[in-house]
């Protein structure tokens, strides 16, 4: 079987991941949000535990967000212009034949 993988389908990974780390973000936030509301409202040491753990959690969004988007530049830096160069000297040797 075949392996195709072209500079465009590395930027199309590459916007993929810096969605799901904007995500990552946003859903940190949201589900934040829903566990303050049912720390306030069912005040107890589960409730507190549960609050504590998820902010422990939500603290390292930042670093998994920071980490995702490291990967996404490469992509687009690195990984995308050296297939652009392998792809233009594949098609010039086969042009040459």
């Amino acid at each position: 079987m075949a392996f195709k993988f072209t500079s465009g389908e590395c930027n199309t990974a590459a916007s993929s991941l810096n969605n799901s780390a904007s995500k990552i973000g946003e859903l940190l936030e949201e589900f934040g949000n829903l566990i303050s509301s049912v720390s306030d409202n069912y005040q107890s040491d589960a409730s507190s535990q549960i609050a504590e753990a998820f902010n422990s959690i939500k603290a390292r969004g930042p670093e998994f967000q920071q980490a995702i988007s490291d990967c996404a530049r490469y992509l687009t830096d690195t990984v995308a212009p050296a297939y652009e160069k392998l792809e233009a000297t594949a098609k010039s040797k086969v042009e040459g034949v």
